[in-house]
């Protein structure tokens, strides 16, 4: 985002946030998203990952990923250090043979 660009601020209850997350995954897991959803949906799961960190602490693969999520300044950032840091194991979990059939 350019910098001069200025910034809408939304405070949402963290049900509310969890619900809007949902809505939009099932936009666009239906086929009815675009790009701008897309990075929404990133964004927001980014930010509910963070708020719950400082809630919740967290252990395991869920409080090293909102250790980074809180420490990061921005949605891009979040995912750059997400990647370099637990790449491999989300890539793990997230391959075919550790999916339900």
């Amino acid at each position: 985002m350019p910098e001069n660009q200025r910034q809408v601020h939304l405070t949402l209850h963290p049900g509310e946030a969890d619900a809007l997350h949902a809505a939009i995954e099932d936009l666009l897991e239906s086929g009815k998203g675009n790009p701008e959803l897309e990075r929404a949906y990133r964004l927001l799961g980014w930010r509910i990952l963070a708020d719950r960190s400082g809630e919740q602490g967290g252990t395991g693969l869920i409080g090293s990923m909102a250790v980074i999520a809180r420490n990061a300044d921005s949605l891009e950032e979040y995912e750059v250090a997400r990647d370099r840091e637990l790449g491999p194991i989300i890539g793990g979990l997230e391959s075919g043979e550790n999916r339900d059939p």
